[in-house]
């Protein structure tokens, strides 16, 4: 190679590293570009919608500790850049342990100020909602705990105030024609509230919780990967609604898991004949009224429950004695196990059911042998 040659493969190389360099450096930049873009944003909470959050701050908590507490619960997305901000502001100690009510609209300045105050400290106490408990239940829980006015509580469930916050509630097509609008949407867990709490923040806690629990991917029993009763409705040609609707009956019908694939069949085989008007495949009639027990007094949970001054001529809008398919709307809160079974019915041809005073099923195909079974079951 004569010197020509190699002062022009030199300069070749020398403009390949040149060009390689310069498109390395942009990249860094971008990426660097990106990184604080993506803090500056969490650091406003930014595009957040405002959900209550409660966090327990141990004793002797450091930075790290906080912020992996943070992140754990949706306050923060980027610890890194959080733990960045705390040092440059001066705010990295003097974290006071105990329990707090934070936001996820709340900025990083403001989730510092609120975890480094005393006076912000909650008085928090544990109450559980089991399954098939109805919101007039669930009131009279949390005014007897003194958590909040059961009045307040059922007029916030009858408001649309929450849809801005929690999208999913614009699906409901019919909120004027339901009792309380968030019925079925309480989901029935373990919570922490305080003292004094505001219903508005009750609800938005447990209206977090549904959300995680059936619209996000989750741990479901009988599936060996996360998946959500979204995602299961859908494949199985059903909305949200309708599966928390049928839930609800199934949660307050059932005597235990295996007769919830059961009852959710006798739904689900009365629900397929009102394309033909009622008639089942045993030639019997009337078979799209779903004839729900517990659906004839709500929102009351029995005849015992409802108020004198209007007992003598209740009338129940959900009862399935007298309107056909579902009732407008769930008549409790389910749980998982309720609405997997709402999605996946037993397989059978059974149109009826009923359970003794001791809670043994009976099932049946057709009314004759209902009625054997009413005889069997002591009703």
């Amino acid at each position: 190679m004569n010197k020509k040659t190699k002062k022009g493969h030199f300069q070749s190389n020398k403009s390949f590293f040149r060009v390689a360099w310069f498109v390395l450096l942009c990249l860094i930049s971008a990426l660097i570009a990106r990184y604080i873009l993506t803090g500056i944003n969490d650091m406003l909470a930014i595009g957040k919608d405002s959900c209550p959050v409660q966090v327990e701050i141990p004793e002797g908590a450091e930075l790290g500790e906080v912020a992996d507490i943070l992140k754990e619960h949706g306050l923060i997305n980027e610890k890194e850049f959080f733990k960045l901000y705390a040092i440059a502001t001066k705010s990295s100690k003097n974290f006071v342990s105990g329990s707090y009510e934070l936001s996820t609209s709340m900025d990083y300045q403001a989730l510092l100020n609120h975890i480094q105050n005393q006076s912000n400290i909650k008085d928090i106490i544990d109450i559980t909602f089991t399954e098939g408990m109805n919101i007039q239940e669930m009131a009279e829980m949390l005014d007897k705990n003194d958590i909040c006015d059961k009045d307040k509580f059922l007029e916030c469930c009858k408001s649309n105030s929450f849809d801005g916050s929690f999208s999913f509630l614009k699906s409901i097509d019919n909120p004027t024609e339901r009792i309380y609008k968030l019925e079925g949407y309480l989901f029935p867990d373990t919570y922490k509230f305080y003292h004094g709490e505001d219903a508005e923040s009750v609800i938005a806690k447990m209206l977090s919780n549904y959300k995680k629990k059936v619209l996000q991917k989750t741990e479901i029993e009988g599936y060996g990967s996360k998946t959500s009763i979204k995602e299961l409705a859908e494949k199985n040609g059903m909305s949200v609604e309708a599966v928390l609707n049928i839930a609800s009956l199934i949660q307050a019908e059932a005597a235990d898991k295996d007769d919830m694939y059961k009852v959710s069949s006798v739904i689900h085989n009365r629900l397929a004949t009102l394309k033909n008007d009622g008639k089942n495949s045993f030639g019997e009639f009337s078979m799209n009224y779903l004839r729900v027990d517990a659906t004839v007094y709500y929102p009351y949970r029995n005849k015992n429950n409802v108020p004198k001054n209007i007992a003598s001529n209740f009338t129940g809008l959900y009862n399935t004695y007298n309107i056909q398919g579902l009732p407008p709307g769930p008549i409790c809160n389910p749980g998982l196990e309720a609405m997997v079974a709402a999605i996946n019915p037993a397989q059978t041809d059974y149109f009826y059911y009923c359970h003794s005073k001791d809670g043994e099923a009976f099932y049946a195909k057709t009314n004759d042998t209902h009625v054997a079974n009413l005889r069997k079951a002591g009703l």
